[in-house]
């Protein structure tokens, strides 16, 4: 079951932040263990906290984890202004952090959400002690990505004008391309067309399409300067990038540059790259992934001892199921084959499955 809490955002809005905490001895607890080190998750656009399954039912279960949905995610929901960029959201991260009394912490983004982890490093150093960037989107997106992002909020803007399923179908398509890179897998399913059309549907509907906009594609391109060496020399804690080799979005050579940048500002930084893998590299590579995570996070604790942690469920397993995910008879940490799932290329007919979302526009 997850939990909510009211945050006044940086634009004045009240948000009903909706988040999970799981400690090693309780995957819905209510409040984090002072003990252990505490890792706060930032997903990547378009998705809700759900997509760090693989990280909440592992070995990081050792430590405090935290997630929450994003604004006009996930249920978090509402709307966001027009010139909504990383420097509010950053912020509305922190104003989260204390609302709900979190110490410094390791901060984990994916995407979207290492774009948020970075900026909240620089203008906050105070409330990190690492940050883990996966698949970070760079300062200026290549002109290919961001004219798909554009050509995604096109399409889905037109099945409003036209009530067309096959039109919104092929905006889902678009973003399942970007995130996937079309791998599927019944996780990947029950998340993405389970749980995240429905919620889509209605925080970016006919009477959203501002905030659709915004999510789509105008957060892409709001107020994003190039960070600077000085802006890096704000950071105090150390840094990991993970690149996914088959990020469509984000060639290798942006995630060298990003390296590059940090390290000439000062900054202790790592790169780890995984071969193969789509921008949301944690649902579909979550071995690889969560070996970086704990051997970083563990290289920097001074806690001597961990516990561990026998049997392990995320507080999301329940709500999966009911939008028809049956777990993989083996752990995650077995099998490095997207989860141990039966795993294939999205086709034609499963495009035909995001048309279902139409029965949500009215």
């Amino acid at each position: 079951m997850s939990q909510f809490i009211r945050v006044t955002a940086t634009d004045g809005t009240v948000v009903n932040y909706r988040y999970n905490i799981s400690t090693p001895t309780n995957p819905r607890a209510t409040a984090i263990e002072s003990a252990i080190p505490t890792l706060l998750f930032i997903h990547a656009e378009y998705m809700g906290c759900e997509v760090w399954q693989h990280q909440f039912s592992s070995t990081l279960r050792r430590f405090n984890l935290v997630a929450f949905d994003l604004r006009a995610h996930g249920d978090t929901g509402g709307k966001i202004p027009g010139s909504y960029s990383r420097l509010e959201a950053a912020e509305d991260t922190a104003r989260f952090m204390d609302a709900l009394n979190l110490p410094p912490v390791h901060i984990i983004g994916n995407s979207v959400g290492a774009d948020i982890a970075l900026q909240l490093a620089i203008t906050h150093p105070e409330k990190c002690a690492s940050t883990t960037l996966i698949s970070p989107i760079p300062d200026h997106e290549p002109e290919g990505t961001t004219a798909g992002r554009k050509q995604v909020l096109d399409l889905w803007l037109e099945s409003y004008e036209t009530d067309d399923e096959e039109t919104l179908g092929d905006a889902g398509w678009g973003l399942l391309q970007l995130l996937y890179n079309n791998v599927d897998t019944p996780l990947i399913r029950s998340i993405a067309l389970g749980l995240n059309v429905p919620r889509a549907m209605k925080n970016w509907g006919k009477d959203n399409a501002d905030t659709l906009t915004t999510v789509l594609h105008s957060y892409f391109t709001n107020n994003r300067p190039t960070r600077t060496l000085s802006d890096y020399a704000c950071i105090k804690a150390p840094v990991l990038i993970v690149h996914a080799m088959g990020d469509m979005g984000t060639p290798i050579e942006l995630t060298q540059h990003l390296e590059t940048a940090l390290h000439d500002a000062g900054v202790n930084v790592q790169l780890v790259t995984i071969d193969d893998a789509p921008k949301l590299v944690p649902l579909t590579h979550p071995v690889p992934v969560n070996t970086a995570i704990e051997k970083f996070i563990v290289s920097l604790t001074s806690t001597t001892h961990l516990p561990a942690v026998d049997v392990i469920i995320s507080p999301w397993d329940e709500e999966l199921k009911e939008v028809g995910w049956i777990p993989p008879h083996d752990p995650v940490d077995s099998d490095d084959s997207h989860e141990g799932e039966e795993t294939k290329l999205l086709g034609v007919d499963d495009h035909g499955l995001l048309r279902t979302a139409s029965k949500f526009m009215n």
